[in-house]
């Protein structure tokens, strides 16, 4: 196989240039490992990020290497792969070529945009300058040195707990907003309440707010007065109805006009498609979001398919799939199967998103699950299920066996081992000076 760079134009057999190597580009990818196409995956980063346990290593159960795989190691026993790391700078669908920073612009045959969404903050102000956003793996890092800092300063000097050094607001009643309201819960009543016995605990505040008039909207009745009454016991302050107005390093302000002291706001409350989905030259969808056609491809781009979180992917008056792991994962592989199917000469298939259920974490022991045909759990069969279910969708089997060793330890102990912060020299010294 070529190194990718040169044209593909003229090629021996057709390129396939997938970009972003996200569930959707992993999927993609993996389903052209038997097919006579050249498959170059390109990603800004040179890991994959299991999205949907960034909480985990916010709160520190889970190491970063659990949630980070290097790409290039999942594409070890596929010949027709390469994977490159850099950033997309432009799509040329006319011409069929992507530019990159830093890189040679790449020719395709068959283009995957799997570039995922880009955090929205809905023009709230302060909010790009100070909320902790968990899209990404360095924003899950962030948000766990951030922490950590904060509880550290207030050891030092207990008199920044009335300044709200120690109080979070999660804002998004959503998945990513109640699992991060409940995981840092946890970590302050279980962990920090022992790490921390100076600090004055009682004054540490985890407020959830959600603009709606209920949490996990998405679920039904029952499951959504169990999620409430279960973050209530763990102590999350649940405010529905609320609106953030805007954001400081120290304070957060509610459209209603209260102030809340707090040096942590977690947003967890939208998305909006990568920017470069204009390039497609398509009217996006709410949230900047590319329509497909029922085989995923493009209107009017049989040759180029959009998948994952950067993808409208909905089925006549169906409203669009979730941002949802599982969905850009298997969006993917559709998407993979249909160019496949392609350069054999044959027609392409729909796409049918096969649903396992929809489900969240509240805490230990504690997750609801609502899966097909009104089948509902709560408590510790839906923590089970959230387990069997996301252990599935990890990279690797040594990834699989660390999240089980983890949760299992931290289960049973409380115990997070994760919980160090580690400075640079030149850091500490920046700090010291400020």
């Amino acid at each position: 196989m070529s190194d990718g760079r040169t044209s593909g134009a003229g090629a021996s057999r057709p390129r396939v240039l997938i970009l972003g190597g996200g569930f959707g580009g992993i999927g993609a990818a993996r389903k052209l490992k038997d097919a006579d196409v050249d498959v170059v995956l390109v990603d800004a980063h040179d890991y994959h990020t299991f999205q949907p346990l960034l909480y985990q290593v916010a709160t520190d159960l889970l190491p970063e290497s659990t949630v980070g795989h290097p790409l290039r190691d999942l594409f070890h026993d596929q010949p027709n792969a390469r994977v490159h790391t850099a950033t997309v700078t432009g799509i040329d669908v006319d011409a069929r070529t992507v530019s990159f920073a830093g890189m040679e612009p790449l020719a395709y045959d068959y283009l995957v945009v799997a570039l995922g969404a880009r955090v929205e903050f809905f023009g709230v102000e302060g909010a790009a300058e100070h909320a902790f956003p968990l899209y990404t793996l360095a924003d899950a890092l962030r948000l766990r040195r951030h922490v950590l800092e904060r509880w550290e300063a207030a050891d030092r000097d207990p008199s920044v707990v009335d300044d709200g050094a120690l109080n979070v607001v999660v804002v998004g009643g959503g998945p990513t907003g109640v699992e991060s309201a409940g995981a840092i819960a946890e970590l302050y009543r279980g962990l920090f309440v022992e790490d921390y016995p100076d600090v004055p605990q009682e004054r540490a505040r985890v407020v959830l707010v959600e603009a709606g008039a209920e949490i996990f909207s998405m679920f039904k009745t029952k499951l959504r007065r169990y999620a409430t009454k279960e973050l209530e016991k763990f102590g999350v302050e649940v405010r529905v109805g609320e609106v953030v107005q805007s954001v400081t390093a120290t304070a957060v302000t509610l459209a209603s006009g209260e102030t809340i002291p707090a040096h942590t706001l977690v947003w967890g409350a939208g998305l909006h498609g990568n920017p470069l989905a204009e390039s497609l030259g398509v009217e996006l969808q709410r949230g900047g979001r590319v329509p497909t056609r029922p085989d995923l491809s493009v209107e009017g781009r049989p040759e180029v398919f959009a998948v994952g979180d950067v993808a409208w992917i909905a089925s006549g008056k169906q409203p669009p799939l979730p941002q949802l792991g599982g969905v850009a994962l298997q969006s993917g592989e559709q998407a993979g199967e249909n160019i496949a199917r392609l350069v054999e000469g044959k027609e392409t298939v729909p796409f049918g998103y096969f649903d396992k259920g929809t489900m969240a974490t509240i805490g230990r022991f504690s997750a609801v699950m609502q899966g097909p045909h009104g089948i509902t759990m709560t408590g510790k069969k839906a923590s089970l299920a959230w387990g069997a279910v996301h252990l599935a969708l990890l990279s690797t089997g040594e990834d699989r066996a660390k999240a089980v060793v983890n949760w299992t330890w931290a289960g049973f102990t409380h115990e997070r081992p994760a919980r160090i912060s580690v400075r640079t020299e030149e850091t500490s010294e920046r700090e010291v000076a400020t």
